[in-house]
């Protein structure tokens, strides 16, 4: 399985890169972040020891580009019709559903590490809180995995990639703009638990606790426990289309 997961993942990394896809997203998101960092996020005009007005904003970001990245994973095999050629091949559905999931996370580490030379001019011409800022780093590679999960599994469900990136952009700004308070409320809970509830499921107040710095075990949970449930549907999705 290990074998067949690494080869799944070289040929799904293989084929961002060997077109213009990859190197089109990668440019985006650099020029992207740093505009938001600079201009909207006021980097000059705030105290931006732990690089916050890059990391504020990076949910947003995340969630128009990722769509991006995974919305052909499955959706163009089964639009191409090379999903039932894959399924049939001596390959786990497991490993074929990690590997397409690591290649996709490995494309979001690529775009973080294009943005730590912002971290080396901090250093450089300010002073930088560089445990904040790779608590910081933390958050943004577990949100990248959530949302790559995420990502694969709508595409799991579509039948061309446009349509995967459209559903999956809907989803993730709902996740990230929504505290899911509204919909808490109508179970009528008690408030406190009401509030705990909210806490709990809301991934910018899961997040903000990362690159704030005020770190615990519950937000690396959320995040991981985000990324399993996806990868167990996607998994089940992609069986029950084998079967």
């Amino acid at each position: 399985m290990k074998n067949q997961l690494i080869s799944i993942f070289k040929k799904e990394s293989f084929t961002f890169f060997e077109g213009l896809q990859a190197w089109i997203i990668l440019g985006v998101y650099i020029l992207l972040s740093m505009f938001i960092t600079f201009f909207v996020g006021g980097f000059f005009s705030i105290n931006n020891m732990g690089l916050f007005s890059f990391f504020y904003f990076q949910p947003y970001i995340m969630a128009f580009l990722i769509p991006a990245i995974t919305m052909r994973l499955w959706a163009e095999e089964r639009k191409t019709g090379t999903l039932e050629f894959l399924l049939t091949q001596p390959v786990s559905v497991t490993s074929v559903v990690v590997g397409k999931f690591m290649s996709a996370w490995f494309m979001c580490l690529c775009m973080l590490l294009l943005s730590t030379p912002l971290w080396i001019y901090l250093n450089v011409c300010f002073e930088a809180d560089n445990l904040n800022i790779l608590c910081g780093y933390i958050a943004c590679i577990l949100l990248s995995g959530s949302f790559c999960a995420l990502g694969c599994l709508i595409s799991s469900f579509c039948s061309a990639p446009a349509i995967s990136y459209l559903w999956s952009l809907i989803v993730l700004f709902f996740i990230c703009a929504d505290d899911f308070s509204n919909i808490i409320k109508l179970f009528h809970f008690p408030l406190n638990i009401e509030i705990k509830l909210s806490n709990s499921l809301n991934l910018s107040s899961q997040y903000n606790d990362l690159i704030s710095g005020q770190v615990s075990f519950d937000n690396f949970l959320y995040f991981i426990f985000l990324m399993i449930i996806c990868l167990v549907l996607n998994n089940i999705s992609v069986e029950y289309k084998k079967n």
